[in-house]
């Protein structure tokens, strides 16, 4: 067994010494001791997990601590236990209720931070509808068709919307940018506000304490040019045209490939290391040829083709390595998973591990691990095939 994980933690970082759980309802009850990546349509976390959680599915709740970081994407998904590093999270409706200990990074439909919720850190949101009722002790940037700030910023604010009502404290400075601002009753600015809106100059009330607040015209080419200057670009349009794209490439890859897929997975146990090493050499061997391509004029063609080859292997990677976690995964429960379930399963992982990408260096490292033992275990279980269909050839 032991053998088994330490292969895998070359194979799909994502299992490195780490609970993983597929199905269509999962439930933590126990404490986990290790890592733990799961996919699925209703989860529960219902007990401590000492280590990183990285979740996928259509309803997750979040009940008891998170040691360390929680990576999360899906449809309605709900925290409300302690989580002692960073969130990453997208979905569709998100609720955090509970206390987190480092900074919150959230892409979604509609994002609610509760009155009960402390961000220690910062938080960085891009959604449609945002309402925080909570603390942010750090910085808080926000992106949002509907925001509502009614708790406490403790740091800056950095606020893009159409509509942004402020009825909450900012001790940091603060930019606005809103085609329309309302400023509530209770709202309090501590430090100098920066903002535009559409309707002008407006009325601070009594909420500047021992500050002023500037109309600048300057915010509204920001606004109309790159609003979301400090989340990336079109993060909820990223998403919906990622999740899109990555569920099409599994399908088509899932029909055509099912069986080299299956095939593949069978050599992970004994030839990982070799696979490996297949992997390196093309996904470093690949920008090598093209540039000797390019070099020869004949070859110019040849080269061509192989960028592309190459450009389809880098961003679809991911993908190619969840549908051979996936396959490995029911070769492993020994039940057939079906092709859309398995298809759905695929996607729920390739989401995981795209969402690991944010984290700085080392996403970057395990997504190339991913990419370059899944193509490996390709190549390597080709090659195995032309190696019996010459033998077969000998014999006859």
């Amino acid at each position: 067994m032991k053998n088994l994980i330490l292969q895998f933690i070359w194979l799909f970082p994502l299992l490195a010494i780490s609970q993983v759980k597929t199905g269509e309802d999962i439930t933590i009850s126990t404490p986990q001791n290790d890592d733990v990546y799961l996919a699925g349509k209703d989860i529960n976390i219902d007990a401590m997990v000492n280590g990183d959680l990285v979740v996928a599915g259509s309803y997750i709740t979040v009940n008891d601590s998170i040691s360390q970081d929680l990576i999360v994407a899906g449809g309605d998904i709900i925290i409300k236990g302690y989580v002692a590093d960073d969130i990453r999270m997208a979905g569709s409706k998100l609720i955090i209720d509970s206390e987190v200990g480092d900074d919150v990074i959230v892409a979604g439909g509609e994002l609610t931070i509760t009155k009960d919720a402390i961000i220690k850190g910062n938080l960085i949101t891009v959604g449609g509808k945002t309402k925080i009722n909570g603390v942010v002790i750090g910085m808080l940037k926000a992106r949002a068709g509907e925001l509502k700030l009614n708790g406490v910023v403790e740091g800056d604010a950095i606020l893009y919307g159409e509509e942004i009502k402020i009825n909450g404290e900012i001790y940091g400075t603060s930019e606005i940018v809103a085609e329309n601002l309302e400023i509530g009753e209770n709202a309090q600015f501590h430090k100098d506000v920066s903002y535009w809106t559409e309707d002008g100059q407006i009325d601070f009330k009594n909420s500047l304490v021992n500050t002023t607040a500037n109309f600048e015209e300057s915010l509204m080419r920001e606004h109309e040019e790159f609003p979301w200057k400090f989340f990336g670009i079109a993060a909820i349009g990223f998403w919906v045209f990622y999740i899109l794209s990555a569920f099409l490439v599994i399908l088509i890859l899932n029909y055509a490939f099912k069986n080299l897929f299956a095939e593949a997975v069978t050599y992970i146990k004994k030839d990982i290391w070799k696979s490996l090493g297949y992997g390196l050499i093309y996904l470093f061997g690949l920008p090598l040829l093209i540039v000797l391509s390019i070099m020869i004029l004949i070859g110019i063609p040849i080269g061509l083709f192989l960028i592309a080859v190459f450009i389809f292997s880098v961003l679809f990677g991911h993908l190619v390595g969840a549908l051979l976690l996936t396959y490995y995964l029911e070769k492993r429960n020994g039940q057939p998973l079906g092709y859309w379930k398995t298809s759905f399963i695929a996607l729920a992982f390739a989401i995981v591990i795209r969402l690991l990408t944010f984290i700085p260096l080392l996403g970057s490292l395990i997504a190339f691990l991913v990419m370059a033992i899944a193509y490996g275990l390709l190549a390597y279980t080709l090659w195995q095939r032309r190696n019996q269909k010459n033998i077969k050839l000998v014999e006859e």
